[in-house]
């Protein structure tokens, strides 16, 4: 065999054998859901809001809220920082922790309502739940809830006031949080 030659075929044999033991690689066996993470404008639409069926509108708000999102062994979640509205509502969490859950980001748990939207001293005990579904544009649809206990509010009782909110990336604010 001519020298070029088994040159060649020693270097393909070599290059043969060392695909051969790399290791495969890690496939993952979900995908990534699709990530709330940086600033958005969070439209909460009041003047459709309901208590109980009933309309109950109010003025729409937006409001400017940062997103970050962690993906670990057990999938992915993100959380909405709360902190802005702490001054209002003091008994609220500084952050809700969303889960992906069958094609839509959930979040639910305790959350003090205010009978009097800024008197923390009108809190009640209610649940608040919202969900998010992902749109092609890069925004978000979904719905929230709050699930008023025990007596509810004055002159309201207890009850599911429900709303739409829609969230769609921002830029950040000019000087920074």
């Amino acid at each position: 065999m001519p020298r070029a030659l088994s040159t060649t075929v020693a270097v393909l044999i070599a290059t043969g054998c060392g695909v051969l033991v790399v290791p495969p690689v890690a496939q993952a066996d979900r995908p990534t859901p699709p990530l709330l993470y940086g600033y958005y404008n969070v439209f909460v639409d009041f003047s459709k809001q309901t208590f109980n069926g009933m309309p109950t509108p109010m003025p729409a708000k937006t409001f400017l809220v940062e997103y970050t999102a962690h993906c670990d062994v057990n999938g992915c979640g993100v959380s909405m920082d709360n902190t802005d509205d702490l001054s209002r509502n003091p008994g609220a969490p500084s952050a809700f922790e969303y889960r992906w859950n069958n094609g839509r980001w959930e979040t639910s748990g305790d959350y003090p309502y205010l009978c009097e939207r800024m008197n923390p001293e009108s809190a009640v005990t209610s649940v608040r739940s919202d969900y998010l579904v992902p749109n092609p544009d890069g925004s978000f649809s979904g719905e929230r809830t709050l699930t008023v206990e025990g007596a509810g509010c004055p002159g309201e009782g207890p009850g599911t006031h429900w709303l739409p909110i829609h969230v769609t990336p921002a830029d950040p604010p000019p000087t920074g949080r």
